[in-house]
């Protein structure tokens, strides 16, 4: 129960308690109204003046009890009270209150259906690239606390199965959709939601079993990861190419402890209005600054490994490059455009 709903339930408690203490106070020891309120709070506070005390045995049997039951009650609602203020009540309501006002305004971000391994490690690697997100979950508490460490957390307490809850995440305005929720049959039925409610939204979605890949190519997910294919393709690899697999991974590693680099792999697809398009790539890297090294350039004709400087950028071209976060993106910006 929430502590407001505590304060409120102990306060009506103990009204009903001093309403009938002086209803009785009446009846037993003949007070007047005023008295026998004015007594009911006296007691009940624990002041005592001492200016009036029952008289009748009844009168002292009933204050007894309820003495006992009201100190009870009114120390109840004083722990609540003090939990309202010192618990930080009201700065996890404006903390609420921001992040409302955030997700009304999200324009072209990212959403993350579950809060498990997978959907963390999503969102931390949005966060650092600068994405915009909200994350879709059941579990209350966990994405309290993420708030509580993460004040630009953004999260909906709900089942992302259900066309409300995404439409309350904005997913008309959204760019993507990740989902990565434990049970395979949710993320296609995520899936299929998403691309109705958003036919352009771009779906990327896990799936444990590998009969359930196909499934959510077929609900319209745009790329399906399974966490074990990759898991284990990664191990096997690692057996095979150690040595090739340590020198990338000590590499990127150096340059970024021992240089602040953040090195990065990437895949950018050209649109069809991108400045780049049929332009070479000496002419596209010396016209925009292009620093990312292109390691390969995919067409309809097939895979560049290395390309030439004369190759010319047609619009659909995948371009794989790598180089740091700053100079991928300046490189998919105009990819974009």
């Amino acid at each position: 129960m929430d502590v407001v709903d505590r304060i409120k339930l102990s306060i009506i408690t103990m009204g009903i308690i001093i309403l009938v203490y002086s209803l009785l106070m009446i009846k037993v020891e003949g007070l007047s109204p005023l008295d026998s309120i004015y007594f009911s709070v006296v007691t009940i506070s624990t002041v005592g003046y001492g200016d009036y005390v029952p008289k009748t045995e009844l009168g002292k049997a009933i204050s007894t009890i309820y003495i006992l039951f009201g100190v009870g009650i009114g120390l109840y609602a004083l722990g609540n009270v003090a939990e309202f203020f010192i618990g930080g009540y009201f700065k996890k309501k404006d903390k609420m209150r921001k992040m409302e006002k955030r997700i009304k305004y999200l324009r072209n971000h990212y959403i993350i259906c579950g809060y498990g391994k997978s959907g963390k490690v999503v969102a931390k690697k949005l966060e650092k690239s600068g994405a915009k997100y909200v994350v879709i979950d059941i579990d209350e508490k966990t994405l309290e606390n993420e708030l509580e460490n993460n004040p630009n957390f953004n999260y909906i307490v709900g089942d992302a199965t259900h066309d409300e809850v995404l439409i309350k995440a904005k997913i008309k305005e959204a760019e993507g959709l990740i989902s990565t929720v434990s049970r395979d049959s949710d993320n296609v039925y995520i899936t299929l939601s998403a691309k109705r409610l958003n036919p352009n939204i771009y779906v990327v979605a896990k799936a444990d079993e590998k009969v359930a890949i196909d499934k959510l190519l077929i609900a319209g997910a745009d790329r399906v990861v399974s966490p074990y294919i990759i898991g284990g393709l990664r191990m096997a690899e690692l057996a095979l190419k150690a040595d090739v697999l340590d020198f990338i991974s000590t590499f990127m590693s150096i340059a970024k402890y021992e240089y602040d680099e953040d090195l990065e792999l990437k895949k950018i697809k050209v649109d069809p209005n991108s400045p780049l398009t049929g332009k070479k790539l000496h002419e596209i890297k010396t016209q925009y600054k292009l620093e990312a090294n292109i390691l390969g350039i995919k067409k309809d004709s097939g895979l560049i490994i290395n390309p030439p400087s004369d190759v010319e950028i047609s619009p659909g071209d995948v371009i794989y490059a790598f180089g740091t976060s700053d100079q991928l993106s300046n490189l998919e910006k105009h990819g974009k455009e």
